[in-house]
């Protein structure tokens, strides 16, 4: 009932995320990701390259309305919310960009230079729920470098956190060109 009126006849439109996130419904939040998920599957696709889970810290970022805001819980909840109703459905998710994708003055992918408690505290949440919680069975890495190291290389991040802190055994992927530009 909460859809109505938001289903067309050829497709289904929904707010941009932070629009959702707004609302503060994770139920409202899984009920639009199934009826995302089910036209999803029904045009054969397999893998979807979202939800964007970092946190927007700084409203001149570009990718602001792709993400579920400023708050690590709301992130967390809304994120598994949308990843749990794929995943259930038997499409793979891919939460992103891990990790701290926005930089100083809202740059996409500027270096970040945050120390490990902000981002066990702030940053990294989200991811892990919805690892755990929503079962996302891919994580994609940012483009930016994480205190002089690329993300998509970073020990610490992709082996230490991701497989034996939170035991993740699905696969990591590189955003876009992200593992030539470490180069």
């Amino acid at each position: 009932e909460a859809l109505h009126g938001l289903v067309h006849r050829d497709a289904t439109v929904f707010p941009q995320a932070i629009g959702l996130a707004a609302t503060f419904d994770t139920g409202l939040m899984a009920e639009v990701a199934a009826a995302i998920a089910v036209e999803t599957r029904d045009h054969g696709v397999r893998q979807v390259l979202s939800p964007v889970v970092n946190l927007a810290d700084d409203v001149r970022w570009g990718r602001v309305e792709e993400t579920y805001g400023a708050d690590p819980f709301l992130a967390a909840a809304m994120g598994v919310a949308f990843v749990r109703a794929f995943e259930q459905r038997g499409i793979v998710t891919t939460p992103k960009h891990l990790v701290a994708n926005v930089g100083r003055g809202g740059r996409d992918s500027y270096p970040i230079d945050a120390g490990e408690r902000r981002l066990r505290e702030r940053d990294l949440p989200p991811f892990a729920a919805c690892l755990a919680e929503g079962g996302a069975r891919s994580i994609m890495t940012a483009y930016n470098s994480l205190g002089g190291v690329p993300c998509t290389a970073s020990a610490w991040l992709n082996r230490t956190w991701l497989k034996d802190e939170l035991g993740f055994d699905g696969f990591v992927i590189s955003d876009a060109g992200a593992v030539g530009g470490a180069v």
